[in-house]
């Protein structure tokens, strides 16, 4: 009996070398993890291993630190420890520099785990990204930095946080970041729509002559000359006048007035060309009314005088 079981513990001992790795290798073998080899052991805890992960990270062992934390992730992520660790990752990636990636693994944070402790602290720090990227810096790829500007990833990272976490400290914020992205970008209609976001969701916000200001630049930037459809020179026009009306003391109101003068004249050049266009076709009534639009609605622009001399003239020779 004692031989048979000595042949046994024998077996067993073989069929072991044969299917694991080497014991005086240091191999380790959970159920959480399988077999993990010398590099890859875990601590027996996820508070003993969040504390070894961290102390690399005090180090600045950033990338010891990040595959750590993610050891972590991989043995303990139903444990309390996995939040902690998930927003670590962002910091060694932040750390790193790796911005994208730092954003990723932050919002990841508060998608797995919206009872982080984190949470405002990483709406800070996504937020300081955004900023990042919305200013030109341009974001790594493959490990080394893109040759354009990532103000898409702007886009991206400021949606996030409004989406995450309207009305936090960053949610006005990152409201208005997005409409400047969008302008960045040369998305009109996207940024008019985040500015109008700013109106309606923070009507008290300190950013609301500057949001309407925007909507208004933003309108304008999208019209390109006097032939043109004008619906979206009149909004510019609505938008700058209301701004001027309701903010008096603001600080843009200067340069509202400019712009204004410029939309209005161009409108008045629009109005003129469709005047001409019913005078070339002999149809003066109707260029009357066109030409008398001017005279009546921007009666400061250069065009104003010559609009009521063909006035005078038309009204002479019409029945």
């Amino acid at each position: 009996m004692k031989r048979a079981t000595l042949i046994c513990l024998i077996l067993l001992c073989l069929i072991s070398a044969a299917v694991a790795p080497s014991a005086s290798a240091g191999w380790i073998w959970s159920p959480q993890t399988g077999w993990i080899g010398p590099t890859g052991v875990v601590k027996d805890t996820p508070e003993e291993q969040l504390l070894y992960a961290a102390g690399f990270f005090e180090r600045h062992e950033f990338d010891r630190a990040r595959k750590e934390f993610q050891k972590l992730l991989r043995a303990y992520k139903e444990s309390r420890e996995a939040a902690e660790a998930q927003y670590f990752l962002g910091r060694c990636r932040e750390e790193d520099r790796d911005y994208y990636k730092a954003f990723q693994d932050y919002r990841k944070t508060i998608k797995n785990y919206p009872s982080t402790k984190r949470f405002d602290e990483i709406l800070e720090r996504e937020y300081q990204i955004g900023n990042y990227f919305l200013s030109g810096k341009k974001r790594k790829f493959l490990g080394i930095a893109a040759l354009l500007p990532a103000r898409d990833k702007a886009v991206e990272i400021f949606q996030a946080i409004v989406d995450d976490g309207p009305f936090s400290q960053y949610g006005e914020l990152a409201q208005y970041k997005l409409g400047l992205a969008h302008l960045a970008l040369q998305d009109y209609e996207a940024a008019v729509s985040a500015f109008e976001q700013v109106l309606s969701r923070y009507p008290n916000s300190p950013l609301i002559d500057d949001a309407r200001f925007q909507i208004a630049q933003a309108s304008l930037k999208g019209t390109f000359s006097p032939g043109y459809d004008q619906s979206p020179t009149d909004l510019a026009i609505r938008e700058l006048e209301a701004f001027v009306r309701e903010y008096p003391e603001s600080k843009l109101v200067d340069e509202a007035t400019k712009r204004l003068v410029e939309l209005k004249e161009r409108r008045a050049q629009h109005e003129f060309l469709v005047a001409q266009f019913y005078e070339r076709r002999n149809h003066p009534a109707s260029a009357l009314v066109y030409y008398g639009a001017i005279v009546e609605h921007f009666p400061k622009s250069a065009l104003a005088p010559k609009a009521a001399e063909r006035m005078q003239v038309l009204q002479l020779h019409t029945p």
